[in-house]
């Protein structure tokens, strides 16, 4: 087996194999400039996301086999479904705050179907959180591979800064990505922590980082699906994708 020390040095480069904050898409949103309709796009597919993961994070506090980490996993969900402990609201309230601040109507935030990218990444980490016998590999795609989006590093101002900025959004509007951008890195911790309690053989330390791996590939597919359906609706990227200059 992995010491402890060389697993999390090897879960920590699975987490950054693949930046996503270098997926065209976000690079796109990211520009300042506005762009309503790609904003829109966005909010209306991260909803999803932030829909279910409250249902993940219950399935591994259920089915935690290490008591010691039930109380952290417990103060997860109850900051999820509730907000009470960052005294705001809960996440899928605070993500509908948002939404609703560009423009989305609660009718089609609950009409909107999940693209097929992103139900792919919906399913692949219920089936994980749901199975007892792969707790380590859901731990490791929720608590680490998920959470850890949020605390992508980019130089000068945060993203949701920005675009609250530049859109004119309240702090009220973006405190769901305010909120997990203070959050997630202790999530993240306690994903480690949780993986190197869990993981009792090599095989399993293995299965831990190659879901990490296919978890944040998985994000790259589901921000695909969101390039598609832009460009279906007549969108185009004005910035270049990875390794192409501007001029290419």
């Amino acid at each position: 087996m992995l010491s402890e020390a060389q697993f999390r040095r090897e879960l920590g480069k699975a987490l950054k194999s693949k930046s996503t904050l270098a997926h065209p898409i976000l690079m796109e949103l990211f520009q300042p400039k506005k762009n309503p309709q790609l904003l829109r796009l966005f909010g209306m597919n991260t909803y999803p996301l932030t829909r279910m993961f409250e249902r993940y994070v219950a399935a591994l506090f259920y089915n935690c086999p290490a008591p010691s980490f039930r109380r952290n996993l417990a103060s997860n969900l109850y900051e999820e479904v509730t907000g009470a402990l960052s005294q705001t609201d809960g996440h899928l309230e605070l993500m509908q705050k948002f939404l609703r601040a560009l423009g989305i109507s609660n009718e089609e935030m609950e009409r909107a179907e999940p693209l097929p990218e992103t139900r792919e990444l919906l399913e692949f980490r219920r089936k994980l959180c749901e199975d007892p016998a792969r707790y380590h590999m859901g731990a490791a795609a929720v608590m680490i591979a998920s959470e850890g989006q949020t605390i992508q590093k980019e130089s000068g101002v945060a993203p949701h800064k920005a675009i609250a900025a530049l859109y004119g959004l309240s702090e009220d509007d973006i405190q769901f990505f305010s909120v997990h951008a203070e959050e997630d890195v202790d999530h993240v911790r306690e994903g480690f922590d949780i993986v190197c309690a869990v993981c009792t053989t090599e095989k399993m330390q293995q299965e831990a980082i190659a879901t990490v791996r296919d978890t944040v590939e998985l994000f790259w597919r589901h921000y695909d699906g969101i390039q598609r359906e832009y460009q279906r609706l007549g969108g185009v990227l004005t910035t270049p994708p990875p390794g192409l200059t501007a001029s290419a």
